[in-house]
């Protein structure tokens, strides 16, 4: 059977400009709430241990959004690291659905954690359900859940059914995932998040992103929030060291390390190895090294703002009421890409 739904992804599409009558972007207002927790900015720093640890939770919540921490460590050092942080009620903690994850949830609850992710790759499943259940048997509603990957209205709605406050949608789309290759399965993800959003819960688009134009367009198809690794990968806050790389003509390049959690290279570090009945779901890089968050995020945020005034959206809110997406052919997405001849200067 051929699902009647048309699967796009982000350069399937523009967004249609409208009228806009707000004097300046500075004027528009980028903040989320959920469950009575504001944040300023819709960015999620991803749970994973080549992106988020202590120095980029510190530096996503300083800027207004959230941050996940990975759990691929000790319990007793997931603790330790919770407790080091600058804004620990705007961190979130992750958890998966083995014999260790109510040990973890209920160790970092304890710590102070107000925020929990219940993050394996396919969400759809009753082992997640299950555990979002006992999370909110446990500890009702003192604490936000946040669940997925999903990437269908059905999968969106069971973990809603379950208990959960926010729904992760991406199936596939990351930048160190190869999912789809390995499986065939997934939904394109401006698609996955239209469909996810009609469920009555906050949306975070997890994979995909890799514009800040990716992120007016995730936004304005629904997510509440936008889950950043691949934009986030080679910075100075992200784990691991900088490795420096000597050129063919004698300069250096610096690098960092960057890869999916179902990579060959991730089973091997935290699972012992990769089973003989699993294959690898994920790759390992080395990035270039980029420098502060401080650039990506600064850089992000202006083209959110800007693309809010391209709507006449003082808000997200807004943004989602206003936008029309017309789908484009590959020579309209060339078109509004930089494309002059010459070479560029930075």
């Amino acid at each position: 059977m051929i699902s009647n739904i048309r699967g796009l992804t982000f350069d399937d599409v523009m967004l249609v400009p409208g009228y806009n009558g707000i004097r300046s972007r500075q004027d528009v207002t980028t903040s989320v709430t959920v469950a009575g927790r504001s944040f300023e900015i819709p960015v999620i720093s991803a749970n994973m241990d080549t992106i988020t640890g202590e120095s980029m939770a510190n530096a996503i919540t300083g800027f207004g959004g959230m941050s996940i921490l990975h759990r691929f460590m000790t319990i007793e050092a997931n603790v330790a690291m919770f407790k080091r942080l600058k804004n620990p009620s705007k961190t979130g903690i992750s958890i998966g659905i083995g014999e260790e994850a109510m040990p973890r949830a209920e160790a970092l609850i304890a710590a102070g954690a107000e925020i929990i992710c219940v993050d394996v790759a396919h969400g759809h499943s009753k082992e997640v359900n299950r555990t979002i259940r006992q999370l909110r048997e446990t500890f009702g509603g003192n604490i936000l859940i946040i669940a997925g990957n999903v990437a269908t209205y059905a999968g969106a709605d069971y973990l809603a059914a379950a208990g959960a406050d926010v729904i992760k949608v991406g199936i596939g789309p990351g930048s160190v995932c190869s999912t789809r290759m390995k499986t065939g399965f997934g939904v394109p993800q401006l698609t996955a998040i239209q469909e996810c959003q009609k469920v009555d819960r906050c949306i975070v688009a997890d994979g995909g992103i890799r514009t800040p134009g990716d992120a007016v367009k995730a936004l304005a198809a629904g997510a509440d929030f936008i889950m950043m690794g691949g934009m986030l990968s080679g910075t100075d806050e992200t784990p691991g060291d900088t490795v420096t790389r000597k050129n063919y003509d004698g300069t250096e390049t610096k690098f960092k390390s960057f890869r999916g959690m179902a990579s060959r290279e991730a089973q091997e570090d935290f699972m012992g190895g990769m089973a003989e009945w699993k294959a690898a779901e994920g790759v390992a890089l080395e990035v270039l090294a980029k420098g502060p968050v401080r650039n990506v995020i600064l850089d992000l945020m202006g083209g959110i703002r800007s693309g809010l005034t391209y709507c006449g959206a003082i808000n997200i809110k807004q943004l989602q009421r206003k936008a029309q997406f017309m789908e484009i052919s590959p020579a309209g997405f060339h078109e509004g890409t930089p494309h002059a001849s010459g070479r560029l200067t930075r």
